[in-house]
């Protein structure tokens, strides 16, 4: 069988993604409670999603330009942000989803201007990316899946910082800024508040 550019496109931009994840989780993101059980789920079901999600772009000869652009441009949308929240966090690394520890500090500079949990968004549009591509609607689960997942630990680290001494810091950023993706109403506001 010969892949098809989109395919390969798709393929590729896919692992990159995944590699990145995976580097961040090994090398970036400190786990100072060790390995949960959160990161064990997130672990397990990224690997097999991915398989999923590299099967279906093998099994998919008809990635069409319009959607193989769609999602090239995704894919490199959630690595520009991963990367970039990375930069941004360089000087105090963050601690993993689902670890209990108490934050410390409040990072409001770089993707976090835009919305409050830039990684979890990196990570839903690489998820996003491949189900448009292939156009394979079984895939939506995996989406679908990995919202609750990232949700539920975004939820998780909100409330510990409402029990930090930067709790009333916390709030009011939050006030400003979206969850996962940014929100337009509120950029706005907040420039005319500023």
């Amino acid at each position: 069988m010969t892949l098809s550019g989109w395919q390969w496109a798709s393929a590729l931009l896919l692992l990159a993604c995944l590699a990145s994840f995976v580097w961040g989780m090994r090398k970036f993101f400190v786990q100072p409670a060790g390995n949960t059980t959160g990161m064990r789920i997130i672990g397990a079901l990224g690997l097999l999603f991915g398989a999923l999600h590299f099967m279906a772009i093998f099994l998919t000869n008809s990635i069409t330009g319009q959607r193989g652009s769609l999602a090239a441009f995704l894919y490199l949308c959630s690595l520009g942000l991963f990367w970039w929240a990375i930069r941004t966090n360089s000087s105090a690394r963050l601690s993993a989803a689902f670890s209990p520890d108490v934050p410390v500090h409040l990072v409001e500079s770089g993707p976090y201007r835009f919305m409050r949990h830039p990684f979890y968004c990196s990570y839903l549009l690489a998820w996003l990316a491949g189900t448009i591509a292939t156009a394979r609607w079984w895939l939506l689960p995996t989406v679908a899946v990995m919202v609750i997942i990232y949700w539920k630990a975004a939820r998780g680290e909100e409330e510990k910082f409402s029990r930090s001494s930067l709790a009333a810091e916390y709030q009011k950023y939050r006030e400003r800024t979206a969850c996962l993706l940014p929100n337009p109403m509120k950029l706005l506001l907040a420039r005319r508040l500023q």
